[in-house]
């Protein structure tokens, strides 16, 4: 047993070595909220993807309206079989004696057809601007997760370096004094098992740093960076929901959610899409002129023409009948959409109230006040005014309660921005 904790803690020291090196062959690089929020938007390749496809559909906008291209079509002899030059046939006839045919053709829609694309085009690149300010609000909310984590994460670790630091001062003078014969062995072991558990507990916590920085460069498109958020305290601090109101929160969330504007758009398309399958159903017409030298009842025949189908089987019945179902399905799609929009403020808005209830009884001073405790009892242990049992029942409740408190402090802020998120504007003003 004995042998396996000493090589666990050859496996910890040496994976902490490992992070410690990790972490600090990284370049450090402030950050506040505002200036992640600027890179994220102008660096991250999914909103930059997004920004090309939103491109890609204003160009087809140009293209539905423009017109079909006349079509010209050319005949003419290859080899004249009615006329001899100089004895033999002549090939590539062009003079009266041989024919030549010329036709030019323009399609022309009716119905609205061309007008009816245009409107789908430009529905279908709105539906794709609403797809962009979803992801960039999903990316920003995550984003901004990450930076409060990495922040608050970074705070329970400065709690446990503090511990750390005053516990390993404490173990070098209980050592001197081990070896003078002046304290206990049974007590040594049990200041250094305390702090074998903190470093490991710290070693814990700086992981799951290390995961929330790599996830946050992914965010920031940025490699091998150390980013140490420096987020605005006072505003956060002052934030309060005595100006929120439920009922106006979610008119705002479906004025303000995009994921919400795609399923209208999606709608739209449809009705638009209907309309113009009706017009689908009446056809076309082709308008011609041409010229033909010998072909025809006279020389040098003119003539113009008409081409148009008779709808008599195919009437786009089938596509119609689509479109119409289409409708329906996107109908019930909103109104699913509207619900989740509704559920997802009153689940934000609820949490939130709890969380900042729990914040309200907090006394500010608690943080303080436990700061001067723990120098006290540590002063008061070294003077042999309170047992080891005490001493470390209050390192242990000091570095819960600091680690409870940071939890909390990192929880209000989340639950502001899960209300963000969820009504789709920023409502409380995080900066």
């Amino acid at each position: 047993m004995r042998y396996a904790r000493r090589v666990l803690g050859i496996f910890l020291f040496i994976f902490s070595t490992i992070v410690n090196g990790q972490q600090f062959s990284k370049d450090t690089f402030t950050l506040t909220l505002h200036q992640a929020d600027s890179i994220l938007i102008s660096r991250n390749l999914l909103l930059l993807a997004e920004k090309c496809n939103i491109n890609a559909t204003k160009a087809l906008i140009i293209q539905a309206g423009v017109f079909n291209n006349p079509s010209l079509t050319v005949n003419q002899n290859v080899y004249n079989t009615e006329y001899q030059i100089n004895g033999g046939r002549k090939w590539f006839d062009f003079s009266n004696n041989g024919e030549t045919n010329l036709q030019i053709e323009q399609l022309f829609f009716l119905a609205g057809k061309r007008n009816k694309r245009i409107k789908l085009a430009k529905l279908t690149a709105d539906r794709e601007e609403s797809v962009y300010f979803d992801l960039v609000r999903s990316l920003k909310y995550s984003m901004r997760n990450g930076f409060y984590n990495i922040y608050f994460l970074g705070k329970i670790i400065a709690v446990y370096d503090k511990e750390i630091a005053s516990l390993s001062k404490l173990i070098s003078v209980a050592t001197e004094e081990y070896e003078k014969g002046y304290f206990s062995k049974k007590e040594l072991l049990r200041l250094k098992s305390m702090l074998f558990a903190l470093e490991n507990e710290k070693l814990g916590y700086k992981t799951q740093r290390i995961t929330a920085q790599n996830e946050f460069n992914v965010f920031m498109r940025t490699e091998n960076m150390f980013y140490i958020p420096l987020p605005n305290k006072e505003p956060i601090d002052s934030l309060s929901f005595l100006e929120l109101k439920l009922e106006p929160l979610v008119d705002t969330a479906y004025q303000h959610r995009y994921d919400l504007k795609t399923v209208q758009s999606d709608l739209q398309i449809s009705q638009v899409n209907l309309s113009y399958q009706k017009s689908l159903a009446v056809p076309d017409f082709t308008l011609s002129g041409g010229w033909d030298r010998n072909g025809s009842y006279v020389h040098n025949y003119n003539f113009i023409g008409l081409q148009i189908d008779l709808p008599v089987f195919n009437r786009n019945q089938g596509n119609i009948r689509s479109a119409i179902s289409d409708i329906e399905a996107g109908k019930y799609k909103l109104q699913g959409m509207e619900y989740r929009v509704k559920a997802d403020v009153l689940e934000s808005y609820a949490s939130a109230l709890e969380t900042n209830n729990l914040y309200n009884k907090f006394d500010n001073k608690f943080t303080t006040d436990l700061d001067r405790l723990m120098e006290e009892m540590l002063s008061n242990y070294e003077k042999k005014n309170i047992s080891l049992i005490e001493f470390l029942d209050y390192y242990d409740a000091y570095k819960q309660n600091a680690v409870q408190v940071n939890n909390l402090l990192y929880n209000r802020v989340i639950a502001f921005e899960n209300i963000n998120y969820s009504v789709g504007k920023n409502v409380l003003p995080i900066k």
